[in-house]
């Protein structure tokens, strides 16, 4: 690879992030296109990080997760009303989708398109781990430039693979780079709406987990879009999503086509959603099939410095680089996110953390022992624990503590 090679992979990488804001937001004519005036009003608790800013993600997620296995099993009149209906600033009525949500499953993200600009998977991987309550979607640059020790094929040096250590030891264009990616965690509720037309299935997600997310900047405009399926195949095995607002023209100002990835079992077989409870970092581990996404919150050691004028991870990182305040950017890059599977004995094969590559989840959560306790198949009692952190159970097709237990155990290279 040349000089002039290497330098226009280097401005391509540090441009992704970029890239992708454009593509999602029109540019950022989003602001204007996602509004009250162009007939689009929201409330404040449809924002993806309200719930976050106001310290209630457990108590709302977990309050959603219960109305809706009490609405999948009861399937009835009163389990019906127990569902609220979400009334819009302009009397749109959303509805809760009682049905299994058609986009549970782990999925690819073919293209991701926009009017003039379109990212696909060669330019990213992605792994979109959705159940039916919790979600992990990440999404690495494949232009990323190698670090120095990737380039000679060996592990950073560190003390047990301590995220911060690592970090440490990178240069700041380095830490630039490593700025460049996604993962986001949350809550995804779908609904119907009616009053524009026919009713058409919606998904708003709700992050607790955010890379791109700063203190004190969320994201102003709901992470909210349409469900398109391909109804030649139910669970469908390709759906777009499609902007719930449009531009001055009348139409989806972005689009994203979604395929499915092999091993989810069609969304049908096991799904596993849990969330950290204790006092440590939150964290999120969702299972469909022999697929897994986790991601893991930061590390904060009270040092960081506020920068107001920088409203994302990237701005935030660039100017305290620019500054030499290396440990206020190292903190907000210590978020980490990834992808494994089961039948290799939970090994993470794509992650934020690239060192981690090769180790299992749960030796890169907190190692230790896995435990599950509980009795009966009421899977919100249940109590995971892995090494010293705590979790609880959101969503489960395991009813029993002992056989989640076993699943969690498994680390031979096969299936349950």
């Amino acid at each position: 690879m040349n000089d002039s090679t290497d330098l226009n992979q280097w401005r391509q990488h540090l441009d992704w992030t970029a890239k992708q804001g454009r593509i999602l937001t029109d540019s950022g004519k989003a602001l204007q296109h996602y509004s009250e005036g162009n007939g689009f009003p929201f409330l404040q608790q449809e924002l993806p990080h309200h719930h976050l800013e106001c310290g209630r993600t457990e108590s709302v997620f977990r309050k959603w997760a219960m109305e809706r296995l009490t609405a999948l099993e009861g399937q009835n009149d009163k389990a019906k009303e127990a569902i609220p209906v979400l009334i819009l600033p302009n009397g749109t009525k959303a509805k809760s989708l009682l049905s299994p949500s058609p986009i549970v499953g782990v999925w690819d993200r073919p293209l991701f398109a926009g009017k003039w600009e379109h990212s696909t998977n060669n330019d990213e991987r992605v792994y979109n781990v959705q159940t039916g309550t919790l979600f992990v979607d990440l999404r690495i640059p494949r232009r990323k430039p190698l670090d120095e020790w990737e380039m000679m094929g060996r592990q950073p040096k560190s003390s047990n693979n301590d995220p911060r250590a690592i970090l440490e030891s990178m240069s700041d264009s380095a830490l630039r780079l490593h700025a460049r990616q996604h993962v986001f965690g949350g809550y995804s509720v779908l609904t119907t709406e009616s009053g524009k037309g026919p009713e058409r299935a919606l998904c708003t997600r709700h992050h607790c987990l955010d890379w791109n997310y700063v203190k004190g900047k969320p994201r102003p405009r709901p992470n909210k879009w349409y469900i398109e399926s391909n109804d030649s195949t139910s669970p469908p095995n390709i759906w777009k999503e499609w902007s719930y607002s449009t531009d001055e023209n009348g139409q989806c100002y972005y689009f994203e086509t979604w395929q499915r990835i092999e091993g989810d079992d069609n969304g049908k077989g096991l799904r596993l959603a849990m969330r950290r409870t204790d006092d440590g970092n939150d964290g999120i581990l969702v299972v469909v099939g022999d697929h897994f996404n986790y991601i893991l919150g930061r590390q904060w050691n009270g040092n960081e410095k506020t920068y107001p004028n920088a409203n994302s991870l990237v701005e935030l990182v660039d100017t305290c680089i620019d500054l030499g305040d290396r440990e206020t950017a190292i903190s907000h890059l210590t978020l980490d996110g990834g992808h494994g599977t089961i039948s290799s004995g939970w090994i993470i094969d794509c992650a934020i953390q690239s060192w981690n590559h090769g180790r299992t989840v749960f030796d890169r959560i907190d190692g230790g022992n896995v435990r599950v306790v509980g009795n009966g198949s009421d899977f919100f009692s249940w109590e995971v624990s892995i090494g010293k952190t705590s979790w609880c159970v959101y969503e489960s097709s395991i009813r029993s503590a002992s056989e989640l237990e076993r699943l969690l155990t498994n680390n031979c290279k096969s299936r349950l």
